[in-house]
């Protein structure tokens, strides 16, 4: 085997003085950006420092450290093109999670959430009005009948079914306003529902 490199550091202090603007100018036109390239040219003055003793005597200094550098271009290239694949992947998927948050609540419907629960209010709120308001709400609400209607069948003034409306939607309201909007409320219970 032939003769290592044997170069002290007053030698490597002008090779480095001598190549280094070069070195990075080729480094910065691979990774556009100034502050890596002088990295890249740091690190691979210190890489062939670390490694001379492997050198032959022979060896062309400045191309084996230009090598270096561009090895480490191709490095530093390469981890960024992973990291700007990885950014465009969480990226796409952020814009499809957005999307179908979009169309998710696009097609929500609140009074559907509560439909259940609702419903067991308005029977319990029901079951505890008096029976002729609780008849007439029915009558009205759930048979479709007028209010002359109703007034026949339980012999009273229309008036008086008026009253008896406007009584059971009062406690219907007040049992379901933390559920729904006033809008929402008239919605369920129908035309029976005075505006506010």
């Amino acid at each position: 085997m032939g003769e290592t490199v044997g170069i002290s550091s007053v030698e490597f202090g002008r090779l480095f003085s001598r190549y280094r603007h070069r070195f990075e100018t080729v480094a910065r036109r691979y990774v556009r950006d100034g502050a890596v390239a002088e990295d890249i040219v740091s690190d691979s003055f210190m890489a062939f420092w670390a490694g001379r003793e492997r050198l032959a005597e022979d060896s062309n200094i400045p191309a084996y450290i230009l090598t270096i550098v561009r090895n480490k271009c191709l490095d530093w290239l390469r981890a960024q093109s992973l990291h700007t694949r990885i950014e465009k992947e969480v990226y796409d998927l952020r814009r499809r999670t957005i999307a179908a948050d979009i169309r998710s609540l696009a097609a929500f419907d609140p009074s559907e959430l509560f439909s259940d629960e609702i419903a067991a209010i308005v029977e319990r709120t029901l079951d505890s009005l008096p029976e002729l308001t609780r008849n007439v709400f029915i009558a009205r609400r759930f048979s479709d009948m007028s209010y002359r209607e109703i007034a026949e069948k339980y012999s009273i003034s229309l008036r008086r079914v008026e009253f008896e409306l406007d009584k059971s939607v009062k406690y219907l309201r007040a049992a379901l306003k933390d559920y729904l909007p006033a809008m929402a409320i008239m919605f369920l219970l129908g035309d029976v529902i005075p505006p506010c």
